[in-house]
């Protein structure tokens, strides 16, 4: 090529115009990938603050707040900046556009929320050196607590504008965005929910934490090997005293024999199927047998000063994924049997590994579990561990890993908006509703595993016929343990339950029935404490095999609704088993239905929905003209 070529070219506009086109799209693409770029370090230092904060690390959680306010007013500056803004002449861009903006002034925001919230850990722990720390050696200081009240007030209102931009984001932005956009909404409105709770909870707080009497509370944590309606057995209990907000464990030790059979009876809340309506004479460990913890902590408070114990205050029931949690939040334990507790083997060390020993072994592991629940008291009472271990514990709260139930009904909206009741879902036209209760005092359970198919055929009248049909798998290995021929017992590894249906109110033509074998019938239909109906069949299932448990009804006219302007609706229960349950639930319906709370698949008139029961719900569709 010559000289006279190369500068022939040059001057040639088309050379000038590829050579801004290639300059353009360079400089589009970096921008993109630096966009990119800020908002990768934005979310790390978020992950990173929510970690530092909770560790009790005001510095590196506010350096953490700084980097990610930076990173994200940098993200908003390019997409307003050129050449990002030129998309905006095209309207789907422009609305894409708008709303990266319009969620990061709202992340912004969320960050100012941040810092105040980081101020306030800070002053909780002792760290920041301005005051007597709120959580302090066993001793919870309630004037602390109601000093960060301004603090408090701060961040919802932060939170309250926060809430507020969110909305503003356009409808129409993409879906990849509007998951994002509706996750921080979800994120924004728990932690409001948390800060009325706390604005709820704080007028009570002196006579909750003994500032004029001391105030007792019960313990309570739960094995999963023997399931019950209301969760497992009684594992070991606590007495834990507040005095001028002082903790101290006032007893402590595994659920003896004088508990499992008091010299006296009791007057249970609940009725049938599970105790006599007066003078049940079924001990401690099996106090916590009806489903809704609202029900059985009062129960277990009645059935605990049967056995000669004082009132307590209340209750408080903890499982082994509320452990695991605190485990998790505060580092291992080290053990002679089973070596390091993590939260990731806990429940595989102490359950799936210890019921495969031996007799003598056995107290080996009732040792290790109380080892466990020594250290996580002793952790609670020490430095800032409450804060850290309550704070690990509560987060399980909506799954039931841990349920509270105060005397005289104290705080039951408090404690309903945390989740932390262990309610049931209110009555609904239908009710989704099968638990296991352990007969035959073995520990299998822990293996269980459970898939229950709901059918329903509704119809336009609103009435509806409904099949439920749960299978329950006893997967534990027929090697350990007693011999086979052994039903009964701590080590059999033979599962024998009742299977309890509970029913709508106004369930009619009720039928249930076992698959064939070593059944148990009842042919009784019990009222439960709600006055809904309630039916049980029990059923042998050896190591490796199955129960079928079907229940048929039919609900009358009128249910969910007349002339195909239909809602179904039901309330899905949950029972604490260690490997969830798998729900199908298939509603065959007289038209197309409109998904109004789960998530649906429609085809045609028959909608279905499958998925873990990891905590009390709602499903729901509509029909017709709404």
């Amino acid at each position: 090529m010559t000289d006279s070529s190369a500068r022939t070219r040059w001057r040639r506009p088309r050379t000038w115009i590829l050579l801004v086109a290639a300059v353009a799209a360079l400089w589009f693409v970096g921008s993109l990938v630096l966009v990119g770029w800020h908002a990768k370090q934005a979310n790390s230092a978020l992950q990173a603050m929510t970690d530092q904060i909770a560790a009790g690390d005001p510095q590196a959680a506010a350096a953490s707040i700084e980097s990610a306010h930076g990173d994200t007013a940098a993200v908003q500056d390019a997409v307003n900046s050129p050449p990002i803004s030129a998309l905006k002449a095209v309207p789907y861009f422009r609305t894409n556009l708008d709303g990266v903006s319009t969620f990061m002034a709202a992340a912004q925001e969320v960050l100012d929320a941040a810092s105040v919230t980081n101020d306030v850990y800070a002053r909780l722990s002792g760290s920041d050196g301005l005051g007597q720390a709120a959580f302090a050696n066993g001793t919870i200081n309630v004037a602390a607590l109601q000093q960060i009240q301004p603090q408090i007030d701060q961040i919802d209102a932060i939170l309250t504008q926060a809430d507020q931009t969110l909305r503003q984001v356009p409808a129409g932005v993409s879906p990849m965005l509007r998951q994002y956009v509706d996750e921080a909404g979800a994120e924004v409105a728990g932690i409001q929910r948390g800060l009325a709770i706390y604005e709820e909870i704080l007028p009570d707080l002196p006579t909750l934490l003994g500032e004029d009497k001391p105030a007792t509370y019960l313990v309570v944590f739960h094995n999963a090997g023997e399931l019950f309606p209301g969760g497992g057995a009684a594992l070991s209990t606590a007495v834990v005293r507040f005095d001028k907000g002082k903790m101290e464990v006032l007893e402590k030790g595994p659920v003896s024999p004088d508990f499992t059979n008091p010299a006296f009876p009791w007057d249970p809340v609940s009725r049938g199927p599970y105790y006599a309506e007066t003078n049940a004479r079924d001990g401690f460990a099996w106090s916590n047998l009806h489903q809704d913890y609202r029900i059985t902590g009062e129960n277990m408070m009645r059935s605990w000063v049967a056995t000669g114990n004082r009132p307590v205050d209340g209750v408080i029931s903890l499982d082994p994924e509320a452990l695991a949690a605190a485990v998790s939040a505060t580092g291992p334990i080290q053990t002679e049997l089973y070596g390091q507790i993590t939260a990731d083997n806990l429940v595989q060390k102490l359950f799936f590994e210890g019921y495969n020993e031996d007799a003598a072994a056995q107290q080996q592991r009732k040792a290790v579990n109380q080892q466990l629940i020594d250290e996580m008291l002793a952790r609670i009472q020490s430095g800032t561990g409450a804060l850290t271990v309550g704070r690990a514990i509560f987060a399980t709260a909506p799954g039931h890993h841990v349920r509270v139930h105060l005397s005289n009904n104290r705080l039951a909206e408090a404690l309903r908006e945390a989740q932390a009741d262990g309610a049931q879902p209110p009555p609904e036209p239908d009710r989704i509703a099968f638990f296991t209760q352990n007969q035959n005092s073995s520990k299998v359970d822990i293996f269980q595993t459970r898939r229950v198919i709901h059918d329903v055929h509704l119809d336009r009248n609103g009435s509806a016929r409904i099949v439920q049909t749960a299978k329950v798998t006893n997967a534990a290995p027929a090697e350990g343990g007693s011999p086979l021929e052994d039903r009964i017992g701590y080590t059999t590894r033979w599962a024998f339950h009742w299977n309890i249906v509970f029913l709508p109110d106004d369930a009619q033509d009720v039928k249930i029935a076992a698959n064939p074998g070593d059944i148990k019938q009842d042919s009784r239909v019990f009222t439960d404490t709600d006055g809904r109906k309630a039916v049980r069949v029990g059923r042998w299932i050896p190591p490796g095999e199955s129960s079928y448990t079907t229940v048929s009804y039919r609900l009358p006219d009128g249910t969910f609704g007349r002339d195909g302007n239909l809602e179904y609706r039901a309330g899905v229960e949950h029972q604490l088993t260690t490997n969830g349950v798998d729900l199908t639930v298939n509603v065959y319906g007289p038209s197309a239905p409109q998904p109004l709370e789960g998530e649906w698949t429609v085809d045609g008139d028959t909608a279905h929905t499958r998925f873990p029961v990891t905590r009390p719900t709602v499903v729901a569709l509509g029909y017709g003209v709404r």
